[in-house]
C-alpha cells in the first residue's frame, strides 16, 4: 500500500510538471501573439486607428504632422492605451515563468492571471460593442478587421489565463473570495505591516487611484483630460480603452505589490520585473501628455474648437507631477529593491 501510495504521488507530481509545462508554452505563445501586433501599434498608432477606426491621426515618429485636434487626441489615446501593453507582457512572461517552476498555484501568479482575463476580457467586449453599435447607427466604428485581430490578438492570454485559474487555483467561489478580501486589504490604509511600512501605503494609495483616474476615463463618456471630446463609438473606444487598461491591467498588477510589499517579497525578480513595466509604461504615457500638448499648442486651437475639451491646465500640470513620482518610485524598486 505505502508503495502504490508513493508511485501515485510520483505520478501527481509528473503530471503537474508536465502541465505546467504545457502553460509555460501556451504563455510564451500568448506574449507572442499578444506581443507583435501591439508593441508595433506603439510604434505606430495610425495603421490602427486610421485603417482600423476610420479616426484622423498621425504618427510622428514616421514623419507624419497632425492637421487637426481631433487627430492629436487620437494619438494620445491610443498611445496611451498601447502603452500598458508592457505590463501586459510582463505579467505574461512572470506566468511563464512561474509555469516552468510549478507556482501557478502561487496567489500572486493566480492575480496576474486574473487580471489577464480581466484586461482581455473587457477590451474584447468593448471592441465588440463598438462594432455593434456603429452597425446599428451608422456612426464611425471599428472595423470587422479590427475588431477580429484584437480577438485574435487577446484571445490566446485570455484562454490560457483562464485555464491557468481554472487548474491551479483554488475554485470559482475561493478566487472571488479572495477579491473581496484583496479590496477590503487595500481599502485599509491605516493598516501597514511592519516589513511594507509606507512603501506598502504608496502601493496602495496608487492603487485607489489607479480605479478612481482610469474608471473616470472608462466609464465616463467625458475624458477627465482631454482636448476634444467626441461621441462616435470609435473615439469612445480609445478613450475608455485606456481607462480599461488602467482598472482591470494596471490596478491588479500594483495589488500584487502591495501583497509583495506587505511580505518583504520586493526584491524578488517577478516584482522587480513587474515594477520596471510599470514604470516604462508611465513614462511612455508621461511623454506622450507632454508631446501632445505641444502639438496640439502648435496647432493655435480657437476658443471654439477647444468648447469641448476637458480638464483644462491644472488637471495636466498635476497628472504629470504625481506620474513622476510615481514612476520614480516604481523605478528605484526595480532596480534597487532587495530581498
Amino acid at each position: 500500500m505505502g508503495r502504490m501510495i508513493t508511485a501515485n504521488r510520483a505520478s501527481s507530481s509528473s503530471s503537474s510538471k508536465t502541465n505546467d509545462g504545457g502553460e509555460e508554452g501556451a504563455f510564451i505563445a500568448s506574449a507572442i501573439a499578444m506581443g507583435v501586433p501591439t508593441l508595433a501599434t506603439l510604434a505606430y498608432p495610425s495603421a490602427l486607428v486610421t485603417n482600423g477606426l476610420g479616426l484622423e491621426c498621425a504618427t510622428p515618429l514616421f514623419g507624419q504632422s497632425f492637421s487637426s485636434l481631433a487627430s492629436v487626441q487620437h494619438f494620445s489615446n491610443a498611445f496611451g492605451t498601447d502603452a500598458f501593453a508592457l505590463i501586459a507582457l510582463t505579467a505574461l512572461y512572470t506566468l511563464a515563468d512561474a509555469a516552468k517552476n510549478s507556482r501557478l498555484n502561487s496567489e500572486t501568479y493566480q492575480r496576474l492571471a486574473l487580471a489577464m482575463v480581466l484586461f482581455t476580457g473587457s477590451f474584447a467586449v468593448a471592441f465588440l460593442g463598438a462594432y455593434l453599435q456603429s452597425q446599428a447607427t451608422g456612426e464611425t466604428g471599428p472595423n470587422a478587421a479590427a475588431v477580429g485581430g484584437l480577438l485574435v490578438t487577446f484571445a490566446p492570454a485570455f484562454a490560457t489565463s483562464v485555464k491557468a485559474i481554472r487548474e491551479y487555483g483554488p475554485g470559482h467561489d475561493e478566487t472571488w473570495a479572495r477579491v473581496g478580501k484583496d479590496f477590503a486589504e487595500a481599502k485599509n490604509l491605516n493598516e501597514r505591516s511592519e516589513t511594507g511600512g509606507y512603501l506598502e501605503l504608496f502601493y496602495k494609495v496608487s492603487f485607489w487611484t489607479s480605479l478612481v483616474v482610469g474608471g473616470s476615463f472608462a466609464f465616463s463618456p467625458l475624458s477627465p483630460l482631454a482636448i476634444v471630446n467626441e461621441m462616435e463609438p470609435s473615439s469612445q473606444l480609445i478613450q475608455r480603452a485606456f481607462g480599461l487598461a488602467t482598472v482591470f491591467l494596471l490596478a491588479p498588477t500594483q495589488y500584487v505589490l502591495i501583497d509583495a510589499a506587505k511580505r518583504g517579497r520586493l526584491g524578488g525578480g517577478t516584482f522587480k520585473k513587474l515594477n520596471l513595466s510599470i514604470a516604462a509604461s508611465i513614462a511612455l504615457i508621461d511623454w506622450m501628455t507632454i508631446y501632445t500638448f505641444g502639438a496640439a499648442t502648435a496647432l493655435s486651437p480657437t476658443a471654439a474648437q477647444l468648447e469641448n475639451a476637458s480638464g483644462g491646465v491644472y488637471n495636466y500640470v498635476g497628472a504629470l507631477a504625481v506620474s513622476a513620482s510615481i514612476v520614480a518610485v516604481y523605478l528605484y524598486q526595480g532596480v534597487f529593491a532587495k530581498k
